[in-house]
């Protein structure tokens, strides 16, 4: 009898602590599904060049907030995109996300383009992705591009900043001004 006792006692500790170990990994999830921030910057500035060294863009922030291995947050970006020394393209957004190569932002929120040429032009718009490298931006939300000519609005659009190229999705709709 007293051997029963022995096996029963032996196998409540052991399920006990089958349960308590399954439970704690249970609880936590796995390190890369961890969201701890590394470090944290106030006024972040970043400037990028091209390859014969010249100043092809910045990136500005209220702040920034890094996470190994996912997404950076970013308070208010605002992204310069220079062609020749001179500020081509200027992005700006109430929030964003920068991916952890720095190689794409996420601009969420209220976002706004503006293209500095004789003839500039101004985009409005929302939650929009920007390749960096390739100075190339995309949004499926609605957009209002004004300009010196007019209005123009859509659902959606792709813009190809070195080549000044705008594409617009769906729903085309524009008031024009003769001049």
């Amino acid at each position: 009898m007293l051997k029963y006792w022995i096996v029963l006692v032996s196998l409540v500790f052991i399920t006990t602590w089958l349960l308590r170990s399954v439970d704690d990994d249970a609880i936590l999830p796995p390190e890369d599904e961890l969201k701890i921030p590394d470090y944290t910057l106030i006024n972040f500035n970043s400037t990028r060049m091209d390859e014969s060294g010249q100043l092809k863009s910045k990136l500005t922030a209220v702040d920034m907030i890094h996470y190994p291995n996912v997404n950076t947050s970013i308070t208010e970006p605002n992204m310069i995109f220079y062609r020749d020394k001179q500020p081509l393209w200027t992005v700006q957004a109430e929030n964003g996300e920068l991916s952890p190569k720095a190689d794409q932002v996420w601009l969420l929120g209220d976002t706004v383009l503006q293209q500095y040429t004789k003839k500039p032009i101004k985009i409005i718009s929302q939650d929009l992705w920007v390749k960096i490298d390739t100075e190339y931006a995309q949004t499926d939300a609605p957009t209002t591009i004004i300009s010196h000519f007019g209005e123009t609005k859509s659902t959606g659009m792709r813009i190809f900043m070195p080549i000044e190229q705008i594409e617009l999705f769906s729903k085309v709709r524009g008031r024009y001004v003769l001049q």
